[in-house]
């Protein structure tokens, strides 16, 4: 028995031997053409399982071509036949050399190019070392091989040492010199004077003295003043450029939405893919009077490269088809052909037509833009569901998973991106318009309001103590209690169908804002503490457990629930009774007008919003990107665009200094001026 185990699995060994090169070659083109087809999904938010296979691809890529090298090195002595097996030493080759659509799978990648250097010369030098191995120089050379495989040596070197080119131009310090370049010259060149600038276009624009931009040229100004890519390192765009935007869309909301989704495209294109060789970068705006010049970036572009490649793998499989390929094993012979075949269609013939279809959308349909979507997340739901399937979370806990999946397991993502942008657009435009920042002051008041400015128009902070203090703690335990606050109004309090909308849009902001404390804290605000989500479920489940009877288990019930045990204990000082506190004054303002209720809740929300957005670094709004976008970015590329405050500009202020001087030296004088009378 024993005997007859050992001769099957010498059978099994020789089997795996005689297949191990074919199944490697295989799957390697396999991994190629799933991150052909599946990288560019990217951009939107699909599945988790889908990602992680694409991680998965995107590691194992190289693994997978180096051992098929290295099986194909010693597969076959120097100086037997080669076969069509020499031509898969250059196809693993451009294997190696990666996906247009997917250079980088997380930004960390692009830092990491020098690494990528050595590598793509380990790469080189072993699959020259196969191929000089592998093929019989003693004998006559069979051209239909030999010429091929040195065509496809070619085309195999060239992206091996693309690759890590394309990641050090996108690299930080990359991106730092392309936008610290010299300053735009003009007559703007002080805050007091953009500010100074941008008023008087508004009165005059008001008064009917000047037409505001109709989106016709206006765009591609815009287009050629900003590289949003280059905001990733938080520097600061000159003036005359944020005026120059800031006149296009201060009253142009659909134009606006386009350019923050077509910025986004564009900053990811740069980040994550080989977007310097895409088409659009030869377009008239980037052409100049240097002929050669013109022609060496005609050569460099997408149509260039792209045709010399199809033309050298049309011609190796012409060489191929021409040979002596029928004397060879058919196995390999097919194999081979799928090889050179996919080669063509992945690498010249799909992304030539996709960007030719790209580049006319863009320039006819303006249709290059990032999804609609924002995520949402929410307590009270959060802990519907841990009820509903408690033996999940059991066995979720018992894994050790439970963190990963309360951090995944989020609520179906609102499509309303371009109604909340439209707000924040709103609130940011009515600060220019309406007169509110009408000097340097005033300006860096209205970028720091995260709820006061909403709440003095309306006069709400009148009525109530809550209020105006809840806005004033800091950021993260303001966003909780708001987002308890306003679950309470929503589900205790229904609403004429005319504030349905307003009503919908403060949960739905609302609920993004407890997604980011909850999942993505550190681009909410840097400190922002996640624990505080996880207290504040404690409270909750504390409460349902002291009164256990009659639970509902939905998410509308537990609200309720929550709702009637709260207004039992008057006297509570927790997160809950302090958000139903707030929630209560929220209320008193709607006793005869519901609309004035939900409109001072969206515009508390809209403000969190823009503070969040713009104290958040650009390197982490390009991190997001990676991995599906955070509406977040939205608002922040929109507060550049609409000429609002950069992060740069926050942490330079330098009155602060002055106003701590000032103050000190009022101290000193009025300390002088006691010790006098004493």
């Amino acid at each position: 028995m024993s005997e007859l185990m050992k001769m099957d699995f010498t059978k099994i060994v020789k089997t795996w031997e005689e297949l191990q090169l074919r199944i490697l070659v295989l799957a390697s083109l396999f991994i190629q053409c799933f991150l052909f087809v599946s990288a560019p999904q990217r951009k939107r938010r699909i599945p988790g399982l889908l990602r992680f296979f694409i991680w998965l691809a995107y590691l194992g890529s190289d693994a997978v071509a180096i051992y098929a090298l290295t099986t194909l090195s010693g597969s076959q002595e120097k100086d037997s036949h080669p076969g069509p097996q020499v031509l898969w030493v250059p196809i693993l080759l451009v294997h190696l050399g990666g996906q247009e659509a997917i250079t980088a799978y997380n930004i960390e990648d692009n830092e990491l190019w020098r690494r990528h250097v050595l590598t793509a010369v380990f790469k080189v030098t072993v699959a020259i070392n196969v191929f000089v191995k592998y093929y019989p120089w003693s004998s006559s050379p069979d051209i239909g091989i030999f010429v091929p495989g040195l065509l496809l040596f070619l085309c195999g070197i060239t992206k091996c040492v693309c690759k890590p080119w394309d990641l050090k131009r996108v690299s930080i310090n990359s991106l730092v010199d392309d936008s610290s370049g010299p300053a735009e010259k003009g007559e703007i060149d002080s805050l007091h004077e953009y500010l100074r600038a941008a008023m008087l276009y508004v009165r005059q624009a008001d008064h009917g003295s000047l037409q505001p931009s109709d989106g016709g040229d206006g765009a591609c100004k815009v287009d050629e003043v900003w590289k949003p890519y280059n905001l990733c390192v938080d520097v600061a765009p000159p003036y005359p450029g944020r005026l120059s935007c800031l006149r296009h869309l201060v009253r142009n909301q659909d134009e606006a939405h386009r350019l923050v989704q077509s910025g986004l495209s564009a900053t990811f294109d740069r980040l994550y893919t080989k977007e310097s060789l895409k088409l659009h970068d030869i377009s008239p705006l980037n052409m100049t009077n240097n002929v050669a010049m013109n022609r060496w970036k005609i050569l460099t572009s997408a149509v260039g490269i792209r045709t010399v490649a199809a033309l050298v793998l049309l011609w190796a499989i012409g060489l191929f088809y021409h040979s002596s390929s029928h004397a060879y094993n058919h196995i390999d012979v097919t194999i081979t052909y799928a090889l050179l075949w996919s080669a063509l269609v992945m690498e010249c013939a799909i992304p030539a037509v996709m960007e030719s279809v790209d580049k006319i959308k863009r320039w006819r349909l303006n249709a290059n833009r990032w999804p609609d979507q924002v995520a949402q997340y929410n307590l009270v739901g959060y802990l519907a569901r841990n009820r509903k399937h408690s033996w999940l979370m059991k066995m979720a806990t018992c894994l050790v998973g439970t963190d990963l999946l309360d951090q995944r397991w989020c609520m179906e993502s609102s499509k309303s991106s371009h109604e909340i942008t439209k707000l924040v657009h709103g609130h940011v435009a009515g600060g220019w318009t309406e007169g509110h920042i009408a000097d340097a002051e005033a300006f860096r008041a209205f970028n720091d309001c995260r709820g006061q400015w909403t709440l003095d128009k309306e006069e709400a902070h009148t009525t109530s103590k809550h209020l105006r203090s809840s806005v004033s703690r800091p950021f993260d335990e303001s966003v909780l209690l708001w987002h308890l606050a306003t679950d309470f109004c929503f589900h205790l309090h229904r609403t004429a169908s005319s504030c349905e909308a307003a009503r919908r849009r403060s949960r739905e902001m609302s609920n993004y804002m407890a997604y980011l404390l909850f999942v993505n804290p550190e681009m909410l605000m840097p400190g922002a503490r996640r624990s505080l989500f996880r207290a504040a479920y404690g409270e909750l489940a504390d409460m349902l457990e002291e009164n256990p009877r009659h639970t509902p288990r939905d998410e509308a019930g537990l609200a309720h629930k929550v709702i009637q045990l709260v207004k039992r204990d008057t006297e509570g000082t927790s997160i809950v009774h302090q958000a139903w506190s707030i929630a209560e004054d929220l209320m008193d303002l709607c006793k005869d007008n519901d609309e004035k209720m939900w409109r001072v809740i969206q515009g508390v929300w809209v403000e969190m919003l823009c503070f969040s957005a713009s104290r958040c670094r650009g390197y982490l709004h390009a991190k997001s990107l990676g991995t599906g976008g955070e509406y977040l970015s939205y608002v922040w590329l929109l507060l550049l665009y609409m000429g609002m405050e950069t992060l740069s500009e926050k942490m330079q202020r330098t009155e602060l200094y002055e106003d701590c001087t000032a103050a000190g030296r009022t101290s000193a004088a009025a300390t002088a001026n006691n010790d006098q009378n004493v």
